[in-house]
């Protein structure tokens, strides 16, 4: 009887916390600025890899967003010239920058907004 309560307990618990749930952009600057306080400790931090990963899907999922959106006909949310891009610590401070209302966004759509203030469409 004690196993089925703890089982029951983990589903209860899994269900409450999906393992996919979007890191939100105060999440990310909150992890990523201890990090950045601390650079040779952060080489050993378990934080890295997941926020190195974060940071990677949202940038996959903006480049699916960019396709999706030019082959519906829809305009771009940015412009950046052929070959450019924003390095690691450039999309850290433009998150630390957005305003506190954007901190609770997922991570994809404030690093769409730090995309779109430095790329802007002419």
């Amino acid at each position: 009887m004690g196993r089925r309560f703890a089982f029951m307990g983990m589903a209860v618990l899994a269900m409450a916390a999906p393992a996919s749930a979007e890191m939100t952009v105060g999440t990310f600057v909150a992890r990523a600025g201890a990090l950045r306080a601390n650079p040779l400790a952060a080489l050993a931090s378990p934080d890295l890899p997941v926020l190195k990963n974060e940071a990677q899907a949202a940038t996959r999922a903006l480049k699916a967003d960019r396709d999706a959106r030019k082959a519906a006909g829809k305009p771009p949310i940015a412009c950046p010239p052929e070959g450019q891009s924003i390095g690691i610590l450039e999309m850290l401070d433009g998150l630390a920058a957005l305003p506190p209302a954007d901190r609770k966004l997922p991570l994809k759509h404030g690093y769409a907004k730090v995309i779109a203030k430095r790329f802007p469409c002419r």
